[in-house]
């Protein structure tokens, strides 16, 4: 959610060389991204890394005491980030920026400190050839076809308040493919396989448990599905980047504005108190919400 600001630094600063610093997990997200010039990964060593580079700007996100030593470490002469009380000690450029609703408007608004003008709120992330084969050799050797109405399902969270119970998706995969005749399949990540495991052998229905992808591989996946349903976590992102739509299940300590593009239809979302919320009510609103939903570009799983 902050590729769209180093995308307009790009295009309006072309000169420039952009570098990401962010944690080694993180690093295939932005391994193809055409605006970036290098990334570096945090850990040992990386603090000599930044000072050698002699950046002249380092704009921060995170806000955390280990951000702000690696902002200070640069030496960079402008060094931004939003407003701390504390932040006089490692940023010298601390705009007060009021909520914009949608993060990734939030964060471009440190582009006002540049003089820069934003290049809109789209999502970057770019996977290879070889990726989306991977994805699509998932799809044939389960004979999902691209005549399918194929939803790819997203039930982990690492936040406890953020995840719905794995009965409940069961049993809307369930009344999903009664439904729509779908095509779902349930994405897993590391550490994730024995507990969406359970979950498909618990439905009524056949779905389907995605293999072993990457995250790009898993990028490539979720482009080629016509719908991701799932909690506010990074797959919800990730169906942005690619125009797929999405419809996501909030609990209430989370504000759909902020992880919601605006101005579409092609995302959805039910808010309710999880461990009150039933199935069929979800169901019923994600009935409603398909028919607005469409991709702008067609679906090639074949190609």
């Amino acid at each position: 959610m902050t590729t769209p600001m180093v995308r307009a630094i790009k295009k309006n600063m072309p000169g420039s060389r952009i570098y990401f610093l962010t944690g080694s997990a993180s690093e295939k997200m932005l391994r193809y991204n055409p605006y970036l010039d290098g990334i570096l990964i945090s850990g040992a060593g990386v603090a000599d890394r930044i000072k050698k580079e002699r950046f002249d700007i380092t704009i921060d996100f995170m806000n955390s005491a280990v951000s702000g030593y690696y902002s200070l470490c640069s030496g960079a002469p402008k060094r931004i980030a939003s407003y701390r009380p504390w932040g006089f000690w490692c940023y010298n450029s601390m705009p007060k920026h009021s909520g914009r609703g949608y993060t990734v408007l939030d964060r471009l608004q440190m582009l006002d400190v540049l003089n820069i003008k934003d290049d809109g709120i789209g999502l970057d992330l770019k996977f290879t050839a070889d990726d989306e084969n991977r994805a699509k050799e998932f799809l044939r050797a389960n004979n999902i076809l691209e005549s399918d109405l194929l939803i790819t399902l997203d039930i982990t969270n690492r936040r406890e308040h953020r995840q719905w119970a794995k009965e409940k998706y069961c049993e809307l995969a369930d009344l999903i493919t009664d439904e729509f005749n779908a095509k779902i399949v349930f994405l897993w990540g590391p550490g994730e396989f024995e507990y969406v495991k359970d979950a498909v052998v618990r439905c009524r229905k056949k779905h389907f448990l995605c293999d072993n992808l990457d995250i790009l591989e898993l990028a490539a996946l979720i482009k080629n599905s016509n719908v991701l349903i799932g909690t506010s976590s990074a797959p919800g992102h990730i169906a942005v980047s690619q125009n797929t739509p999405s419809f996501i299940i909030y609990g209430l300590k989370t504000n759909p504005v902020n992880w919601t593009p605006p101005g579409t239809t092609m995302h959805g979302f039910i808010q309710d108190d999880l461990e009150n919320l039933s199935a069929k009510k979800v169901f019923l609103k994600f009935k409603e919400f398909i028919p607005h939903a469409r991709k702008t570009a067609p679906i090639n799983r074949d190609g």
